[in-house]
């Protein structure tokens, strides 16, 4: 019984570790992404940017991205879905609206 409670855990611990992995890859490639939008308008724009300016608003948006996800599938929660729809984006850009006022 023992063992098979150790394996669960086991199993359990590889699962939350590639989980992370793959949060980890996505937020990487989320942030070079980012480096690049904001490397090419400033770039476009005649304009310089620094390292740690670009890091920041790497990391801003990421943090907004989250933040966005979360909303959604709440507001699809509490309409009963599994499913985010296009509704959800509207009303969460509404809400967005009335946090920043």
């Amino acid at each position: 019984m023992e063992k098979a409670t150790d394996m669960e855990m086991e199993r359990e611990e590889v699962e939350e570790e590639e989980t992370e992995s793959v949060s980890d890859v996505l937020r990487d490639r989320f942030r070079l992404s980012t480096i690049s939008i904001a490397e090419a308008e400033a770039k476009r724009n005649g304009m310089e940017i620094s390292e740690p300016i670009v890091a920041c608003i790497s990391d801003l948006a990421f943090k907004y991205a989250e933040q966005l996800a979360k909303d959604l599938e709440l507001f699809a929660q509490h309409a009963s879905r599994k499913i985010v729809k296009m509704e959800d984006v509207i009303l969460s850009g509404s809400v967005v609206d009335r946090r920043q006022f």
